[in-house]
């Protein structure tokens, strides 16, 4: 199963790199869920539909990333990421570049009797790319989320049983675009909401979808392994 679904997320990216506009990197589970010394791997898809810029346009963007997240306790994370993307400025669309970013998730507080966590994510990407017209751009997105969810852990899938949980929660996020010409362009309003759905398929895998809202509209699905 892991092979498949690594293999239709990598062929699907691959067309997407040669067709599609760039986007905010998902916020994912707000809070740490690796494990102490325990790591996952997988791949991310994410689009950015919608996000005013201040003095232009909006803008729309694409990601495809690898993404890492290491254990450093059972209540931090941290994230790294790799990958491509691509962004449009002042109506055009730029080349495909490199991408890359990081972060850390904390789990501050759990609701036992709910089943729920409190958590934050903190984290960074940025997109460098060739423009039309020449120059080069990039794209640098920063944010910071706090937000509920559902505990899993105490459900851990058994056989072939597969376990869904849900997480949501508010971010504040910056974003600049600036050019080789020294002229940047900053994001008009900074708050919005997430809210996301992960299936555990089975005690190494899991599929998720997330939903950003409000100031932005930005859709993210990805695949992690863990190890």
């Amino acid at each position: 199963m892991r092979f498949a679904l690594f293999t239709g997320m990598s062929f699907l990216s691959f067309l997407l790199m040669f067709k599609a506009p760039v986007s905010a990197a998902p916020i994912g589970v707000p809070g740490a869920t690796a494990g102490t010394d325990q790591s996952t791997v997988g791949l991310e898809l994410n689009f950015m539909i919608d996000r005013d810029l201040e003095n232009l346009r909006d803008t729309e963007s694409m990601t495809v990333l690898a993404k890492g997240q290491v254990g450093m306790s059972e209540r931090v994370d941290f994230l790294y990421r790799a990958g491509f993307g691509r962004f449009e400025l002042n109506g055009k669309d730029s080349d495909a570049g490199p991408a890359f970013g990081f972060g850390t998730k904390v789990t501050w507080a759990s609701l036992d009797d709910m089943n729920l966590k409190i958590g934050s994510v903190a984290q960074m990407l940025q997109v460098r790319a060739d423009t039309d017209g020449g120059g080069r751009a990039s794209f640098n997105e920063y944010d910071f989320a706090l937000g509920v969810y559902l505990d899993g852990g105490g459900m851990a899938s058994s056989g072939s049983r597969s376990i869904l949980t849900t997480y949501g929660g508010l971010v504040f996020s910056g974003l600049e675009i600036e050019n080789s010409g020294g002229n940047a362009f900053l994001e008009d309003n900074s708050f919005g909401a997430f809210v996301g759905l992960l299936m555990k398929m089975d005690q190494k895998t899991e599929v998720g979808a997330e939903l950003r809202l409000l100031d932005q509209t930005a859709l993210g699905i990805y695949v992690a392994f863990a190890f």
